[in-house]
């Protein structure tokens, strides 16, 4: 992790939309902002609309019939993936405040390893809004042999003090 610590058998909870082709070259990794959920879109699975709903689908800007979509729960957010509230293995007692210190360098690995998972070698996009914006720019900087483009909205390379703050 950036700052250091680590966060043993880390869980992270994402959902997709449209199909992976074969050359499984499709892919799209999108990055939610500070409290959204991986429920970006309604799904046969899911039917609830979801933040993005707008952008997620079929002849939207995020077009599910050319691209197949990922969006993963940032680590340390309280919607399925690894943060304070989850079990620290090696303790058996939840995290809180032993959490690690987290950074868009540690959230961009995170996707990252959803991504490996899938078996993807190469991203057609990263995309992102605020915080997702930010941590898009980061795997572009991380891994730019992996990332084809990077669509960061609503977002800045690094926090001002008046963010953080807030």
């Amino acid at each position: 992790m950036h700052r250091g610590g680590e966060l043993p058998e880390a869980m992270i909870a994402y959902e997709c939309w449209g199909e992976l082709n074969e050359a499984r070259d499709n892919a799209v990794l999108l990055f939610t902002g500070l409290s959204p959920s991986a429920h970006a879109a309604s799904s046969p699975a899911d039917p609830t609309p979801g933040w993005w709903e707008f952008m997620i689908g079929p002849g939207k800007p995020l077009d599910t019939g050319r691209f197949f979509v990922i969006c993963v729960n940032s680590l340390g957010s309280c919607f399925g993936s690894t943060g304070p509230a989850s079990v620290d293995p090696r303790s058996g007692q939840p995290y809180r405040l032993d959490f690690p210190a987290l950074t868009v360098e540690d959230i961009a690995a995170a996707g990252r390893g959803v991504v490996r998972a899938l078996e993807i070698q190469r991203v057609r996009a990263v995309v992102g809004a605020s915080l997702g914006g930010m941590t898009a720019l980061a795997y572009a900087v991380h891994y730019p042999e992996e990332t084809d483009n990077v669509v960061s909205l609503c977002s800045a390379a690094k926090a001002t003090p008046f963010a953080i703050g807030v």
